[in-house]
């Protein structure tokens, strides 16, 4: 499939980003270190290799232009995506993007985002100076996709809408504009520290001004000009209005373009050798697999054609698929594009899951999954886990078991040829504290500096880790609940504390690549009848099979209850052919997802983030999304085919709580696929999900479901405290922002985990300290129990603390 011949070496043979930069209308490549960084002078070639949900290798090839490109770099990068499509056998769906108007899907490629910087190619390779460096504003756009924008270093240039960074060498500003969203300042915190850490060697003055609030800093304004300049929020105009489009299917073969249909598109329309446009406000080029091989080559020049035919912006995202390798967001644009199948079923009665002949990504996943070798999972693997700041050697024989309140460094070996191979992943549960998560990444530097800086290094968060990481454990990789306190020291340990409780998993995967268990809440609303479950016992295990679950999953499910049974009984159970014993360490028998959708594995749900702009309602896709995706300024929406969730953010505005089910049935009535105009719609707060939402997201975590801290304080009032893990830079935090932080650096972390008083005055909880009771509340609760806040009750007396401890129960 790939080769190396031309620009592009071995191009895709591995799972992640690739980009190369356009320098003499040859294809150069960029630095890893780089990427997220654009010059606005330069083209760029940005390839995305991924598995897709049946374990078949997939690509996007983007090929986006800068706003200051000149028309040869322009031709150019066409030209050379082209040819690398050629090279991976017209495999990767393409991407046209055009500066500053990016697609969500490309900026979700850089969860950090997107920095946009002036100059090219020169420029992009000069050393910089920080004592004597030319001072660069930054503006930051954008909720959860955020554009780093280089602009004029002027106060007018900024507004109180949005974020902005002032680089002026070893002092770095961050100033927030009144109604700049917590969550771009959060992002803005992130960029800050970044260009820090990779620019300045963490040697830089940090400055973190709010508008209005504590913004007097004479050294920012000097430099940018007078406070006076800066635009109201409405002043500044932006391009994320939507406007309605009738949905358009236009042949496009020969030149000629020749309207088909419109409005609900019906598959059939598709001829195998013809090419097509769908004009659904962003423009899809689709490519039969017969069409001719000219009409193939110059498919996304007929998508650029078509905009300049129509006028329409430049700028307006054009993609090509072909046929075969459609993504959902194009297949939902036609009335049932796979027609339903439905598994009827009775209680007790097996049911045979079987695949469509049509198919075929389905039909051959597993052989498929067989043949893709990654970097292989046969070489040597060494795990650490991080307790009191340093790497703490884990036993072999828990390799594969994380506990969601630890962070932990696995370095992976093997062989290419005759040359040695580093990977080093560093794997941060959700729960571990910031200092665990901070010593992780210091201590991955530390290790890869010990190899000769020849590792690849990568950040693994709980619930994103990648296909190879998972695949390193051959179907036995578990996460388990709590953190180091309850994590196990050797095998027996782990038997004796397994046995002795109840606990479920959740095994959730696709393939024997991603494929791995989770552990949940030990009650019967966590089940689904779409994946697998373990229970464990004290006198048996059991691998739950619901109806709909894949043959990788029930494997998995089968080793993670071999590997924890601990000498009890191990049996698989049909979903329908429960035992008593079975609903009686659930805590009885209650309703769990079982609807038909999941049974049959046939829709993959979708997210998408929700705002009521200009005179539409706008959705716009999370893609690969998880639990941390859904965040409290928004309203979501969670598109399950037969049902469809509008999630409301804690802090989402009430324009959108107030519209939010209108704008939902609007969605249903107005999708293409053909779905019943009935469809149920489910309007859910955060915090209070029902089992068939929580259903679609993997090992969902009701304590993060209830914490609606700013992320952007809570990060700030991290770094202000001084880990011990983090960088040594100076920091300046201005008063407003101290008064806002979180608890003290003095008080115990929970890690994120809470609990209600009355869960705490019970017995004792895994992960929970239980000298620091007080501090796994959640900050509402906590108020009303204490009548402070957390930071205030840190600074009191200790016997004023106790006693206050004593009266609440929890002492």
């Amino acid at each position: 499939m790939s080769g190396n011949s031309g620009d592009f070496v071995n191009p895709g043979s591995k799972v992640g980003l690739e980009i190369w930069r356009i320098e003499q209308l040859h294809a150069k490549p960029v630095d890893p270190k780089t990427y997220g960084k654009f010059y606005s002078g330069d083209c760029y070639i940005v390839l995305n290799t991924f598995d897709d949900k049946y374990g078949k290798r997939a690509m996007d090839l983007f090929f986006w232009l800068g706003e200051k490109s000149s028309q040869d770099e322009r031709g150019g990068v066409a030209y050379k995506a082209v040819e690398l499509d050629d090279q991976l056998g017209g495999k990767p769906v393409q991407h046209r993007e055009v500066q500053g108007h990016e697609s969500a899907e490309f900026l979700s490629l850089f969860p950090k985002g997107v920095q946009l910087l002036d100059g090219g190619v020169d420029s992009a390779f000069r050393h910089v100076d920080p004592t004597a460096y030319k001072p660069r504003l930054f503006h930051l756009k954008g909720k959860r996709n955020v554009r780093v924008q280089q602009v004029e270093l002027s106060s007018a240039a900024m507004n109180e809408g949005d974020v902005f960074i002032l680089d002026a060498g070893l002092k770095l500003y961050q100033w927030n504009g009144a109604e700049a969203n917590r969550y771009e300042k959060f992002k803005g915190l992130e960029m800050i520290n970044k260009i820090n850490d990779d620019e300045r060697g963490a040697k830089a003055e940090l400055f973190f001004l709010d508008s209005g609030k504590s913004d007097n800093e004479p050294g920012f304004w000097n430099v940018v000009g007078s406070r006076n300049a800066v635009k109201k929020a409405h002043e500044v105009s932006s391009d994320d209005d939507v406007k309605e489009f009738t949905v358009q299917l236009i042949q496009a073969t020969g030149g000629a373009l020749t309207p088909v249909a419109s409005g609900s598109l019906d598959r059939a329309s598709l001829d195998s050798t013809q090419v097509y446009i769908v004009d659904a406000g962003q423009i899809f080029v689709w490519v039969g697999k017969s069409a001719d091989a000219a009409e193939k080559k110059k498919s996304t020049q007929i998508g650029s054609d078509y905009l300049a035919a129509n006028n329409r912006p430049d700028w307006t995202s054009v993609t090509r698929v072909v046929e075969g390798s459609e993504a959902p967001a194009f297949k939902a644009l036609f009335k049932q594009w796979e027609p339903p199948r439905k598994i009827d079923f009775k209680a007790g009665q097996k049911v045979e899951k079987k695949v469509a002949a049509s198919d075929s990504s389905a039909l051959f996943a597993k052989r498929q999954a067989a043949e893709e070798k990654m970097v292989g999972n046969n070489g040597k693997t060494t795990i650490w886990r991080i307790e009191n700041f340093a790497k703490a050697p884990l036993e072999p024989s828990l390799y594969g078991q994380f506990f969601a309140g630890d962070s932990y460094i696995v370095l992976y070996t093997y062989k290419s040829g005759s040359k040695e191979n580093n990977i080093i992943y560093f794997w941060q549960g959700r729960q571990s504290s910031q200092d665990e998560k901070g010593t992780s990444a210091l201590l991955t530097k530390q290790l890869f500096d010990e190899l000769g800086a020849q590792a690849v290094q990568v950040r693994v968060v709980q619930g994103k880790e990648p296909n190879h990481f998972i695949s390193l454990f051959k179907g036995k990789m578990v996460v388990h609940n709590g953190g180091k306190a309850s994590a196990f020291k050797n095998k027996s340990e782990a038997d004796a504390a397994v046995a002795s409780s109840v606990g479920l998993y959740h095994v959730r995967g696709t393939n024997q690549f991603n494929t791995h268990a989770v552990q949940v809440n030990a009650q019967a609303s966590e089940l689904n009848s779409g994946d697998c479950f373990v229970l464990t016992t004290p006198g048996a295990v059991y691998a739950w099979n619901g109806m709909g679950s894949n043959d990788e999953e029930k494997v998995v499910a089968k080793n993670v209850a071999d590997l924890i049974a601990a000498g009890r009984s191990v049996s698989s159970v049909e979903e329908g052919s429960e035992s008593d014993a079975f609903w009686d360490a659930l805590g009885g028998k209650t309703e769990y997802q079982s609807s038909k959708e999941l049974q049959s594995g046939d829709f993959e749900p979708r997210l998408f983030q929700c705002s009521n702009a200009g005179a539409g309602f706008k959705v716009t896709e999370v893609f690969n999304f998880s639990q941390d995706d859904l965040v409290n300024d928004d309203v979501m929406l969670l598109d399950a085919h037969s049902e469809v969730f509008i999630w409301l953010g804690h802090d989402s505005n009430k324009t959108e709580k107030d519209e939010a089910l209108n704008a939902a049935a609007n969605y249903v009535k107005n999708a293409p696929d053909g779905r019943d105009a009935d469809t149920p719609i489910f309007l859910i707060s955060a915090g209070g999900e029902p089992p068939s939402f929580t259903v679609h997201f993997h090992a969902w975590d009701n304590s993060k479901a209830s914490d609606f801290e700013d992320p952007y304080l809570k990060k700030l009032g991290v770094q202000k405290s001084g880990s011990k893990a983090a960088a040594a830079a100076p920091v300046k935090v201005t008063a407003a922002a101290v008064a806002a932080a979180p608890a003290a650096a003095s008080a115990p972390s929970s890690g994120g985990a809470t609990y209600t008083l009355e869960q705490l005055k019970g017995k004792e909880i895994a992960g929970v300290d239980p000298k620091h009771k007080e501090i796994y509340l959640h900050d509402a609760e906590f108020q009303t129990v204490f009548g402070c806040s957390k930071a205030e009750f840190a600074g009191q007396p200790a016997w004023k603390r106790d006693q206050a401890k004593k009266k609440a129960g929890i002492f």
